[in-house]
């Protein structure tokens, strides 16, 4: 059923962005789609519709897909705040630190506008190979020296999923926060979406229940 809904958001997007596709390049980028989910992928062919001003490509249509990698440039100023601050703990990832090896020499010396252009070069290349590959966005806390603000930032990483629950209690000392994540206090996004999908049916069946009695 998804792979209908892909193929008829392509052929609808092509046609409005006036890219002739063959059946089987439509069949190739729609293959390549389903490994993202749904609704990610149909918002970002929208996206394509209102923005795009050449041909529709696979390219175009990742780039726009919300698969929770950072952007060049919101990676750089994360990147940028924890190089300016070394008591602030950030959160990164791998990728993300080995393209800034491109651009670490260059903003050591002051040439932060030159700095941004090489990491972008070096993050975006890389960054659209695993987009292509479907692989998920490798999450890195880089800590800092003020203890309260890290366990926050790994606080939020921990509920968010972007990190699991082993590397957390790594980088924590003993703390209220710790304790939580010890005993599964923190629920993730996803978690706490069920949890209130599953009372807002409870709650609708009780008021079935009350209409007929």
């Amino acid at each position: 059923m998804n792979d209908e809904k892909i193929m008829q958001a392509i052929a609808v997007t092509a046609e409005l962005t006036g890219t002739q596709l063959s059946g089987d390049a439509m069949y190739v980028m729609g293959e390549d789609l389903l490994a993202y989910p749904l609704d990610k992928v149909l918002i970002a062919l929208e996206r394509c519709r209102r923005e795009l001003k050449g041909r529709l490509t696979l390219a175009a249509i990742l780039e726009r897909v919300d698969d929770g990698w950072q952007s060049a440039e919101e990676a750089f100023n994360t990147l940028v705040a924890g190089w300016n601050d070394e008591n602030l703990s950030i959160l990164t990832t791998h990728t993300a630190m080995q393209a800034a090896e491109c651009a670490a020499a260059l903003f050591n010396a002051g040439d932060k506008y030159r700095a941004g252009l090489a990491f972008k070069e070096a993050y975006d290349r890389v960054v659209s190979e695993k987009k292509a590959k479907g692989i998920q966005p490798d999450w890195y806390v880089s800590a800092g020296l003020d203890k309260e603000q890290l366990a926050k930032l790994v606080t939020e990483a921990v509920a968010t999923g972007k990190i699991t629950n082993d590397y957390a209690l790594a980088l924590l000392p003993a703390s209220q926060e710790r304790m939580d994540i010890e005993a599964g206090n923190l629920l993730t996004n996803k978690q706490k979406a069920e949890g209130r999908a599953k009372l807002n049916n409870i709650l609708s069946q009780l008021s079935e229940k009350c209409a007929l009695g």
